[in-house]
């Protein structure tokens, strides 16, 4: 054996000892695009939702944000073809209303998605594009309404998902949570819910977050992370950290539909 073949194998070797994820990094880093806009209220932690999803993939080293679309020229102009062919996934930070993406732009996206891109969105990207079916489709709820920011115990519905099994079964978070319309558990993959309404106690089934596969894509969708100091809770975090990883194709995880409440 030769000194280059030597080298090789030793690098080979030590990859192999590492996680899988550490190993994907030493080799290539996954490309993340961020959309940072909002065409109807700005959520004030819009900027922090963006910096966080770069800072986690440095800390980890699995992805890198190669762009990040603020302003409504750079969103109408930035969904082509060519540049979601440079990206792995799509990160919708806070966005609401209908974005000035245009209807190729749309066809491009959906296309993009159905033949294995991810998607991933936090809080009000499930209060965008109203009335587009595909859109919603992707997210699998649409927001409804909220009431004042509370806290609310919320439940694990997979344990095992990456973006679920680092949490407590149970925990407590204080945000501004949403009730959605148009969602079912047949329809998506439930990770978080409350069995208690936000609000008023009343029993029954609240989503929170969920994930499906849409065609060959991923999509991963939690609707916590209104206010700025989520995303500095560690188990906000650890809750993101895993759905993008999931979303990216980094980390397994099931998307079948239908899994029941936790109890």
């Amino acid at each position: 054996m030769n000194r280059r073949e030597f080298s090789t194998g030793l690098i080979g070797g030590a990859l192999a000892g590492l996680a899988p994820e550490l190993a994907f990094a030493a080799k290539q880093p996954k490309r993340v695009l961020v959309l940072a806009y909002a065409a109807g209220y700005r959520h004030a932690s819009i900027p922090t939702a963006a910096a966080t999803v770069a800072r986690l993939g440095t800390e980890t080293g699995l992805w890198t944000v190669t762009e990040t679309l603020t302003t409504p020229e750079q969103v109408a102009a930035g969904i082509t073809a060519a540049r979601l062919a440079g990206a792995d996934l799509f990160f919708f930070a806070n966005t609401t209303g209908n974005l000035p993406i245009t209807e190729a732009g749309k066809q491009e996206f959906y296309a993009w998605i159905q033949q294995g891109g991810g998607w991933a969105g936090v809080h009000s990207a499930a209060d965008t594009f109203h009335g587009d079916e595909r859109y919603l489709n992707l997210v699998g709820a649409e927001f409804k309404t909220h009431g004042p920011q509370v806290k609310v115990s919320v439940h694990c519905d997979d344990r095992k998902h990456p973006a679920t099994r680092d949490l407590p079964a149970q925990f407590e978070v204080f945000d501004e949570i949403y009730e959605f319309k148009n969602w079912s558990r047949e329809k998506v993959h439930m990770l978080l819910s409350m069995d208690k309404h936000p609000q008023t106690g009343k029993p029954g089934d609240y989503a929170v977050a969920m994930c499906k596969r849409v065609g060959k894509g991923r999509a991963f969708y939690t609707s916590l992370g209104h206010r700025k100091d989520m995303y500095a809770n560690p188990l906000y975090l650890k809750h993101l950290t895993g759905g993008l990883k999931w979303a990216l194709g980094l980390a397994k995880g099931s998307a079948k539909p239908g899994n029941p409440q936790a109890k």
